[in-house]
């Protein structure tokens, strides 16, 4: 969305509103445990937009069609993820509503290993998305704590789980 933003807006070379009207043609509009909201299936693709432009309140005609903004949009995608960690229908260990973050990223792939009696397939780098996958069990936490200014109230207890519970620490001491 930020390059169609940008693009709309080049002094010099703005693209045609057509080009925008057409990319929104290819939105996909999802129910997912219960939440309607634009798929875009790994975590970062509804987030990048956002850490330029703060889209609350801000609808173009597909939003508005939709009775929602962008910002609500990413809570949803948000909840998404978590009920997708509490379902955990590939049965992923340590999935729950404190352990999630499924977004594009390096794996331990590319392999296929059988773990704990189930033959599952692992990519190395990869769109990771809910619900409809790929998902190899790869979570990045970077998702969640970019997720924080959508959804503080499901995102600080899965910070807190990772840091005193997985005890994750940054990789650069």
């Amino acid at each position: 969305m930020l390059l169609y933003i940008l693009g709309l807006g080049s002094p010099t070379h703005p693209l045609p509103e057509s080009s925008y009207a057409a990319w929104a043609s290819t939105y996909e509009w999802k129910r997912c445990y219960d939440f309607d909201y634009l798929y875009a299936g790994p975590l970062f693709t509804h987030q990048l937009s956002h850490l330029w432009i703060d889209f609350r309140g801000i609808r173009d005609a597909f939003m508005r069609a939709k009775g929602i903004d962008y910002f609500e949009n990413n809570r949803r995608a948000i909840y998404v993820q978590q009920q997708y960690a509490i379902d955990n229908t590939l049965k992923f260990s340590g999935y729950c509503a404190c352990c999630w973050g499924i977004s594009a990223s390096d794996g331990p792939g590319p392999d296929c290993l059988k773990v704990n009696g189930i033959m599952r397939q692992f990519y190395d780098y990869i769109g990771h998305g809910v619900p409809y996958g790929p998902d190899d069990g790869t979570l990045a936490p970077w998702a969640v704590v970019a997720s924080l200014p959508f959804a503080p109230e499901i995102v600080l207890p899965v910070i807190d789980h990772f840091i005193h519970q997985l005890k994750l620490k940054s990789a650069n001491p």
